[in-house]
């Protein structure tokens, strides 16, 4: 066979794979429980049943982002009712004050189910029951799988008759402490009327207040209610006025198991244990519930993040007090340099003067002064002669020597004809000066 041919036939058969991959929807296998969803592993079933089983109920479901801190009066028996909570999910942890709660509702009259593969450590502590891990996230990929999950339950009524399915494991049971022991209740499945008589005459009753006394002597009385593959996995402990009932299988309550046959009629035998006189039934889908109660409950828990939070706080507190204040002094207004002529003349000549330059300094002066001349008096300096000296004198008010001694004084700059020290360049600057200080007035 040519690798042309290997090649066309792995290529067909890779559509072919990717083919069949697009149609088979792996989505819909994921175990959610939600009360709405129909899809293999929802519980649209398990929530519709209720209203059948137990027609004179309001049936409401809670939301994702109930806790159970939240259940208040309201939610609790009136006289002569009960109201029921179902929980249905795989992971359930609670926080101590939720748990504290559901327990003052267990206690009041109403009833408690918790359907769920994994329960909280605190919560098995105190109950004396332990419950072993179930698989129920693993996808089913063997034959194996699918045969321990057939024909693996039974009710304590009638351990003949056994349930199961071909879908993921719902083999999890529950196991007792030295302290506590698991007893054994037959289970009435004919009518709902006849297992409210088992309901209210279970004698295993807890004080409220011996209930929290952990290291007491005090026994909790399980009533076993059904098993897996003849262990104990649905429970019901009584607690107060009401009833505890606790099942280690969550996926009984999916589409995919009530929907093989006689199943429907397990999930019936479990509602048909509770009391008839149920008033109200809330439905919780939690499927994975936490027992933070919110992220700031959780950061508030432990104590050097509490004493972090309030120091970052109080720190907060005294930079903003401080900030309050003016920090900046105040600015006094400094008056702008002068830039007129006169001040910059200054400004260069103290520059020449200190680098020793005093010829070309000289030369700075006298072209200042007859710059001044030709703006000031509006005359012209490129012939300073006897005529010069007389306009000069003229315009400025100065007299015709001083006029003449200023003119002399230019012409010596210009020739160079004297030597420029610092006496002659004082003697300069005094007589532009007096000149200008005599033209003002």
């Amino acid at each position: 066979m040519s690798k042309r041919i290997i090649y066309i036939v792995v290529l067909c058969l890779s559509v072919l794979l990717i083919q069949s991959c697009n149609n088979f929807d792996f989505t819909k296998w994921f175990v959610t429980l939600d009360k709405d969803s129909k899809k293999p592993y929802g519980g649209y079933l398990a929530y519709q049943s209720l209203q059948s089983f137990f027609p004179e109920a309001k049936v409401s479901g809670l939301s994702n982002s109930f806790r159970f801190t939240s259940i208040d009066r309201s939610m609790m028996s009136t006289s002569g009712t009960r109201n029921l909570i179902v929980l249905t999910g795989l992971r359930f942890n609670v926080s101590d004050k939720e748990w504290a709660q559901m327990m003052s509702f267990v206690k009041e009259g109403n009833e408690l189910v918790i359907f769920s593969s994994s329960l909280d450590k605190d919560i098995e502590s105190k109950l004396g029951v332990y419950k072993t891990q179930g698989r129920e996230e693993q996808v089913v990929l063997s034959q194996k799988v699918f045969a321990e999950s057939q024909h693996v339950l039974t009710l304590a009524g009638d351990t003949v008759k056994k349930y199961g399915y071909s879908g993921r494991s719902i083999n999890s049971f529950f196991e007792s402490s030295a302290d506590y022991y698991l007893h054994n209740v037959p289970v009435d499945t004919t009518t709902v009327k006849d297992s409210v008589t088992l309901a209210e005459d279970s004698t295993a009753v807890i004080d409220s207040d011996e209930y929290y006394q952990a290291d007491t002597d005090q026994y909790t009385i399980a009533d076993t209610l059904g098993y897996a593959s003849g262990k104990p996995n649905f429970l019901r402990i009584a607690i107060g006025r009401g009833h505890l009932t606790l099942h280690a299988a969550p996926l009984v309550t999916s589409n995919y198991f009530l929907l093989q046959d006689g199943n429907i009629n397990y999930l019936a035998a479990i509602w048909s244990t509770l009391p008839a006189d149920i008033s109200h039934i809330y439905w919780d889908d939690y499927f994975n519930h936490s027992s933070e109660e919110t992220s700031s409950n959780v950061l508030w828990r432990y104590e050097s993040t509490r004493w972090g939070i309030l120091l970052a706080f109080f720190v907060a507190g005294v930079y903003v007090l401080f900030q309050m204040k003016r920090r900046q002094r105040i600015v006094q207004v400094i008056a702008p340099l002068k830039n007129d002529s006169v001040s910059f003349v200054e400004t260069v000549g103290r520059l020449y003067y200190n680098t020793g330059n005093n010829a070309n300094l000289a030369d700075k002066m006298v072209q200042q002064f007859l710059e001044w001349v030709r703006m000031t008096c509006y005359l012209n300096t490129s012939t300073l002669n006897e005529d010069f000296i007389r306009e000069l004198s003229a315009k400025t008010g100065q007299s015709p020597a001083v006029t003449a001694e200023i003119v002399n004084m230019i012409h010596e700059v210009r020739l160079g004809s004297v030597p420029i020290d610092d006496p002659y360049l004082y003697q300069l600057y005094r007589t532009i000066q007096q000149f200008y200080k005599n033209h003002s007035r």
